[in-house]
C-alpha cells in the first residue's frame, strides 16, 4: 500500500513539472519577478495656436501714432497806442497814452521775435489798428529786418529803411511798441535797437 501511494504523489509531482513547463504564464510571472519593466515617458501635446477671428461688435483698434514734433509758439502780441488814455487800458507811457497788446496769430516757430517784428511791420500804411481805434506810430516808416538775436538776456534788433514819425510823441511811442514787443519774452530783459547802423536812440535824437 505504502509503495502504491508514494507511486500516485510521485506521478502528480511530475505531473506539476511538466504543466510548468508548458505554461508560458509561470515563466512571465518568474521574469516579472526577476527583472523591473522601465518606466514610460509620458508625452503631452499642447494645443497650437489659433488666429481668433476679430469679434465685429468691438471697436477697431487705432495704431498709436508718434507724437507731433513742436513747432514753437503760434501766437504773440503787438503793442499799439490808445492816445489820450493816461493808462487806462494799458501801460501808462510818455505823451499820456497807454501801450495796450493785442494779441496775434502767426505759422508755428521758434523765431518769434522775428515773426512778431514781421506782423508790425506788416502795418505799414496802417494808421490805426482795424476798428480798436489803437494807434500805430510805425505806419509811415519803412523798416524790414537785417538781423535778430538774443545773446544771454538781451535782444538785439537791428533794421534798414526809412524812420518817418508824424510828431514829436510818436518817438516815445515808436520805441515803447518795439521795446515791448520784445520784452513780452521771458527770456528777453533788455533790448538793443539799431536803424541802418545806429541806435534807436540816437536817430531819435535827430528827428
Amino acid at each position: 500500500m505504502a509503495s502504491k501511494a508514494f507511486r500516485k504523489i510521485s506521478f502528480v509531482i511530475i505531473f506539476l513539472t511538466l504543466c510548468a513547463a508548458c505554461m508560458p504564464g509561470f515563466n512571465l510571472m518568474a521574469s516579472a519577478t526577476q527583472t523591473p519593466l522601465a518606466p514610460t515617458a509620458t508625452i503631452w501635446l499642447l494645443p497650437t495656436s489659433t488666429s481668433v477671428p476679430p469679434d465685429p461688435s468691438l471697436p477697431t483698434p487705432i495704431p498709436p501714432t508718434a507724437e507731433p514734433v513742436s513747432q514753437g509758439l503760434d501766437n504773440v502780441k503787438l503793442y499799439l497806442v490808445a492816445i489820450g488814455d493816461n493808462g487806462g487800458t494799458g501801460t501808462l507811457i510818455g505823451c499820456g497814452d497807454s501801450l495796450v497788446p493785442v494779441d496775434v496769430r502767426i505759422t508755428p516757430t521758434l523765431g518769434v521775435l522775428r515773426a512778431a517784428l514781421n506782423e508790425l511791420f506788416k502795418l505799414e500804411g496802417q494808421q490805426y489798428y482795424g476798428q480798436s481805434g489803437l494807434y500805430n506810430a510805425l505806419y509811415q516808416s519803412d523798416l524790414v529786418i537785417e538781423d535778430v538775436a538774443v545773446v544771454g538776456s538781451e535782444a538785439r534788433i537791428v533794421l534798414t529803411g526809412t524812420l518817418t514819425l508824424g510828431g514829436v510823441c510818436d518817438g516815445p511811442r515808436l520805441e515803447e511798441q518795439l521795446k515791448a514787443l520784445a520784452l513780452q519774452f521771458s527770456t528777453v530783459e533788455r533790448v538793443s535797437i539799431y536803424i541802418n547802423g545806429e541806435s534807436l536812440e540816437d536817430v531819435l535824437s535827430l528827428k
